[in-house]
């Protein structure tokens, strides 16, 4: 395991994984180390090492710096390999802009995602802990929200971008500009809720549709439905034998042949154009059954 050569670097690795590789790589052969001694100085197991060297994904910037200083190399100049080759992965084509030339929402969320790959790209639970609680207990950066900023689904608030910058130790000088940056252009978006303040109430909703007001909807389209299910023979009348509980109710017609699209289609206009059947006071016809039936 000890003494098995590095295979070369795939093909299809980015450029600039390529350059940072090939220097971590160069620097293990200047120091004439072995992986098992390079691991033991660097205090990373043999297999990170191996890895960080193998050129198939970025290495973390703590291992990179731990290999150079093994090396005897000085780690500056490695670690701003690693930002290149860090940033190549994550935004691949994007372009780093300062306060001044962001213009849009977009850029600024991917100037945020800079801004944490020169912090070492550290986890975002990591972020919410190095963000801290407020004086009320609650935390400054959830992780869940700020992975939801990252990703642009929704715009980073003053008091989350503030948090954001205090867990990546952002410099003084550096802060203000941003900060002008985010009033700039998050000036008109819309506040988030406090935690644990109730959603507004919306009074000019209109008024969801009653039972009845849909029901008076829906019939005409099913009484023409029924119409026509009764002229194809889909629908007949039920007999006493049915009528008892004996016998399917609607069941289809036997020998029933489909008609064309034709004659489908005459029919559909034929029940189209008739008139709407007169409304029927239902209790009103009850009364009068009755009124028949009682003796004089």
């Amino acid at each position: 395991m000890a003494g098995r050569p590095l295979s070369p670097i795939p093909a299809s690795t980015p450029p600039e994984l390529r350059a940072l590789v090939q220097r971590l790589r160069d620097a293990k052969e200047a120091s004439g180390k072995t992986f098992a001694a390079l691991a033991k100085d660097s205090k990373v197991s043999e297999s990170v090492v191996r890895r960080a060297l193998a050129g198939k994904g970025v290495p973390s910037l703590e291992t990179v710096k731990a290999i150079t200083l093994a090396c005897g190399r000085k780690e500056d100049d490695m670690a701003r390999a690693w930002y290149a080759a860090k940033a190549e992965e994550v935004l691949p084509g994007a372009r780093e802009l300062g306060p001044m030339m962001v213009t849009s929402r977009a850029e600024f969320v991917e100037s945020m995602v800079f801004m944490r790959i020169e912090g070492g790209y550290p986890p975002l639970h990591r972020l919410e802990e190095l963000a801290g609680s407020d004086q009320d207990g609650r935390t400054r950066l959830p992780h869940s929200t700020l992975h939801l900023v990252l990703q642009g689904q929704i715009p980073p608030t003053e008091e989350l971008f503030t948090a954001f910058m205090d867990a990546l130790f952002m410099p003084a000088a550096k802060r203000r500009n941003w900060l002008d940056a985010h009033r700039r252009l998050f000036a008109d978006a819309p506040a988030r809720r406090a935690w644990g303040q109730p959603p507004p109430v919306v009074r000019d909703e209109p008024s969801a549709l009653t039972s009845c007001e849909a029901a008076e909807r829906a019939l005409p389209r099913l009484e023409q439905d029924e119409r026509i299910k009764r002229k194809t023979g889909q629908l007949k009348e039920p007999d006493d034998y049915e009528l008892l509980g004996l016998g399917y109710l609607n069941s289809p017609a036997p020998h029933f042949q489909w008609p064309d699209e034709e004659e489908l289609a005459a029919w559909e206009a034929e029940a189209a154009a008739q008139p709407a059947q007169e409304h029927v006071d239902l209790r009103e016809k009850l009364r009068a059954m009755i009124d028949r039936t009682e003796p004089a």
